[in-house]
């Protein structure tokens, strides 16, 4: 069997999208950020080796039930819909969006301003709430 580029890339994606090694991977985010924050070689290398085994077959069961397992089925559910969407203006208006966002939150963590990471916060909050009233009919 030859081994592609492609057929790596898919084999992790269909690894990353299991509930442990996407609970590895969140994981791994978590400690960039610490990483970012603190300055700290340990949590940048922590954050690697978690990020990297997250692409292992680990064959631990089932995520036991309960609120985290609820968002890594939300969260994997997302992933697989998002890629599914082609690829228009608004896709990549999101996406643009996104990374702007992503770059402030990695420049705020690094320069530890605490006031850029709290209005990140706080507009995550709004966003979030905003998206629940719209399910429940509440906005338009």
């Amino acid at each position: 069997m030859i081994v592609t580029p492609s057929s790596l890339f898919e084999l992790a994606v269909r690894r990353h999208r299991q509930p442990w090694n996407w609970s590895l991977h969140c994981a791994a985010l978590a400690l960039f950020c610490c990483a970012l924050l603190w300055r700290s070689y340990l949590a940048l290398s922590a954050g690697a080796v978690l990020f990297g085994a997250g692409f292992f077959e680990l064959n631990l069961g089932e995520l036991p039930a309960g609120r985290w397992s609820g968002l890594v089925r939300r969260g994997v559910e997302w992933e697989k819909n998002w890629s599914a969407v082609p690829w228009t203006w608004l896709k990549w208006a999101r996406l643009g969006f996104s990374l702007l966002v992503g770059a402030v939150l990695v420049w705020a963590l690094w320069e530890s301003e605490l006031a850029t990471l709290m209005l990140l916060a706080c507009f995550a909050v709004l966003w979030r709430i905003r998206r629940e009233n719209r399910e429940s009919g509440i906005d338009p």
